[in-house]
């Protein structure tokens, strides 16, 4: 998938662990709004949740139209247990960035008109710290305990209740852009 590196700064070199991985939730956008701000809201949403943020790529080009193409990921993690962690990847796109100003309550404020997507795909990943280790035997516990042992309790505990994380953060995000259909008919799930 395009912008996303694999959990940067993690791979060991060993062979890859065990993940669980969804479909993503898209957010598109166009017109006016803060940019600053969305990042501040979906930075503090994600750190007041007790995951980690690293940025793993950013690229910004200026346009010969006088406007700006940004595109950059975010991935964050959280440690659930001594065997599974959460990962919600995030990734922002904004095309034909122009800076406007407006006035907001008696005072000017600059803000950005353009297109955004923003796409938020969750993951769960099994084994991080590689507890059981690194060879065939091993990888197949991890195998055997992901896919028939804890089956049940992935799809109806963790991923679930990350899913509902996710359309919570897809939500908040929605609000800040002043969306019609903000709201969330699962927000009081978990």
């Amino acid at each position: 998938m395009e912008g996303f590196l694999q959990n940067p700064g993690f791979n060991k070199g060993q062979p890859a662990r065990e993940t669980y991985e969804s479909v993503y939730q898209v957010i598109r956008y166009k017109g006016v709004f803060d940019s600053n701000e969305l990042y501040k809201i979906i930075h503090d949403w994600l750190i007041s949740r007790a995951y980690q943020v690293h940025e793993s790529k950013y690229k910004s080009i200026l346009l010969q139209t006088g406007g700006k193409e940004r595109s950059f990921d975010w991935n964050a993690h959280r440690k659930v247990t001594e065997f599974v962690m959460y990962w919600i990847n995030l990734h922002f796109q904004f095309q034909d960035l122009m800076e406007v100003e407006v006035i907001k309550d008696g005072k000017p404020k600059k803000l950005v008109r353009g297109l955004l997507l923003i796409r938020i795909q969750h993951k769960l990943e099994f084994d991080f710290g590689e507890r059981m280790g690194g060879s065939k035997f091993h990888m197949s516990m991890v195998d055997f305990l992901t896919k028939i042992m804890w089956k049940k309790k992935i799809d109806t505990l963790w991923e679930d209740k990350l899913r509902f994380k996710c359309y919570e953060l897809m939500n908040v995000i929605k609000e800040t852009l002043d969306f019609m259909t903000k709201g969330n008919e699962h927000y009081d799930v978990w």
